[in-house]
C-alpha cells in the first residue's frame, strides 16, 4: 500500500472508516428496530387480546348463541402487528377477520430473519349460552412493523452512505486542493535534474509546504552558484593551460629559434673554410639536420599556439587559414561563412573555435578524400556555433575518434560547450556550441 499514491491511500483509509461507521451505524440499527419490533408486537397482542374479549362479550348480548362466531369475523378488526382466526369446530371452518393493509412495502427475507421477533401465540376460548362455542387463535405477526422499519433503515442508511459520499469528495477534493502544490516541488525538481537550475517555486498558497518550497529554491540557487563556480574554475584550467603552451611556445621560439639560427650560421660557415671536403660535406649535414629541428619547431609552435589567434580578429584569423588551405590543396573547395558584426570571444573560446576548424578541415582533407568542405560560424543570445561539414567517405560506426577530436570533446566539455559528430556515406558533421558569456566588447 505505501506504493500508492496519497491521495488513493487517503481515499481508501476515508473508505475503511466509512465502511466501519457504515457497519455500526446498521448494527446499531438493527438493534434498537429489534427491540422496537418485539416491543410493538408484544403490545399489539395483548391489544389484540383485550379487543377479542371486549367483542365477544358485546356480541354475547347483541346477537343468538349459535350466530355468535359467525358475526366474530365481522366485528374483529385485528391490531397491528397481530392476526386473528376464528375457529367454529361446530361448522368445522376457520374464519379470519379483514386486516387493513397499511404497508404495501415488503421487506427482504434476510432483514425480516434479523430484525423478527419471537412469534406469540394466544388462544381464546368462546362461550356463550353455557356452551363453548369455538376459540379465536391470537398471532403476532410483525411483518408490517418488519416493513416499516425496512423503509426507516434504508432511508437512514441511505442518508448516510450518501453523507459518506459526499464527505468522502469534499475530503478527497481537499487534499488533492492542498497538494496541488506538490506537483509544482516535483515539476521544479525535475527541472533541477535536467539541468535548469534556473527554475524556482516561489511563494506557495499551502502554508504547511512553504518551508518544503523555500529549501528547493535554495538548493537550486546553491546548485546554480556551484555550476557557475565550476564553469569558472574550467574555464580557468583550460586559460592556464593555454597559457602554459603560450610560455612554452614563447622559449621554443626565443631559446631554440637563436640556437638554430647559430646553429646553421655556424655550420655553413665551417662548410665554406673546410679544405676537406669530407669535413664540408658534415657540415652540410649539421645545416640539414639544425633546418629540420627548425622545421619541426614551426609545427611544435604552432600546435602549442597559433600566434595570430588573439592577436587578430578571429574572422581574419580563421579566412587566413582558409585561404592558406586553398592555396594548398586546390583541387578542394573550402567554403567559410562567417556571419557579420560578430562580437570578439575571448581567446579560451576563439582558440577552441580555430582549433575545430583546424582538426575539422585536417581530417576532411587527409583522412576522408572530401573535395568539399563547409564552414558556417556565428552566434546565438547565448552561444557561439559552430557546423563544419565535408562530403567525404565518413568512417565506420565501430571507429574510434582520433586524439584531435577527443581532445578537442575535452577542452570544449571543460569551457561548458558540446560537440556532436555524425557519419555517414555522404560525409561527416562536426556541430559546436560554445557559451559566449565571456565575449569581449570589440572597441
Amino acid at each position: 500500500m505505501s506504493r500508492l499514491p496519497l491521495i488513493t491511500r487517503i481515499f481508501l483509509v476515508i473508505l475503511a472508516m466509512q465502511v466501519m461507521l457504515f457497519a455500526a451505524l446498521a448494527a446499531a440499527n438493527l438493534g434498537s428496530l429489534r427491540a422496537e419490533i418485539a416491543l410493538e408486537t408484544r403490545k399489539g397482542a395483548q391489544t389484540a387480546r383485550s379487543l377479542v374479549l371486549a367483542t365477544i362479550g358485546t356480541l354475547q348480548a347483541a346477537v343468538p348463541p349459535e350466530e355468535l362466531m359467525t358475526a366474530l369475523p365481522e366485528r374483529l378488526v385485528p391490531p397491528r402487528h397481530t392476526s386473528i382466526l376464528i375457529l367454529d369446530p361446530r361448522e368445522g371452518v376457520i374464519r379470519e377477520p379483514q386486516a387493513e393493509n397499511d404497508s404495501p412495502v415488503s421487506a427482504p427475507a434476510w432483514f425480516a430473519t434479523l430484525v423478527a421477533p419471537e412469534l406469540q401465540e394466544t388462544r381464546v376460548p368462546v362461550t356463550a349460552g353455557g356452551r363453548l362455542r369455538g376459540f379465536v387463535h391470537i398471532a403476532t405477526d410483525p411483518t408490517i412493523g418488519i416493513a416499516d422499519a425496512w423503509h426507516s433503515i434504508r432511508t437512514t442508511l441511505g442518508l448516510a452512505a450518501l453523507a459518506a459520499v459526499a464527505q468522502a469528495l469534499l475530503i478527497i477534493l481537499a487534499t488533492r486542493h492542498a497538494l496541488r502544490p506538490v506537483g509544482i516541488i516535483a515539476a521544479r525538481l525535475e527541472d533541477l535534474a535536467n539541468g535548469e537550475l534556473d527554475t524556482r517555486i516561489g511563494l506557495l498558497s499551502q502554508p504547511d509546504l512553504v518551508p518544503v518550497a523555500e529549501g528547493v529554491d535554495r538548493l537550486a540557487a546553491a546548485l546554480e552558484q556551484a555550476q557557475e563556480d565550476r564553469r569558472r574554475l574550467q574555464r580557468r584550467v583550460v586559460s592556464r593551460g593555454d597559457e602554459e603552451r603560450k610560455a612554452i611556445a614563447r622559449d621554443l621560439h626565443d631559446e631554440m629559434g637563436p640556437c638554430l639560427f647559430g646553429l646553421r650560421v655556424e655550420a655553413d660557415a665551417l662548410a665554406e673554410a673546410a679544405s676537406d671536403p669530407a669535413v664540408a660535406e658534415h657540415a652540410s649535414a649539421i645545416a640539414s639536420i639544425a633546418e629540420e629541428i627548425a622545421r619541426v619547431n614551426r609545427t611544435l609552435l604552432d600546435d602549442l599556439r597559433p600566434g595570430a589567434v588573439g592577436q587578430l580578429p578571429l574572422s581574419t584569423v580563421m579566412s587566413d587559414y582558409v585561404d592558406d588551405l586553398e592555396r594548398r590543396f586546390p583541387d578542394i573547395h573550402i567554403h567559410l561563412d562567417i556571419v557579420s558584426g560578430l562580437p570578439e570571444p575571448d581567446e579560451a573560446t576563439a582558440l577552441t573555435l580555430f582549433r575545430i576548424l583546424q582538426e575539422g578541415t585536417t581530417n576532411a582533407l587527409r583522412h576522408a578524400e572530401a573535395q568539399n568542405v563547409t564552414i558556417r560560424l556565428w552566434t546565438d543570445p547565448a552561444h557561439w556555433r559552430m557546423i563544419l561539414s565535408d562530403d567525404g567517405k565518413g568512417f565506420a560506426e565501430d571507429s574510434r575518434e582520433g586524439t584531435g577530436l577527443t581532445g578537442m570533446r575535452e577542452r570544449i566539455t571543460l569551457l561548458g560547450g558540446i560537440l556532436e559528430l555524425s557519419s555517414g556515406d555522404t560525409g561527416t558533421t562536426i556541430k559546436a556550441s560554445l557559451p559566449r558569456a565571456w565575449d569581449r566588447v570589440r572597441s
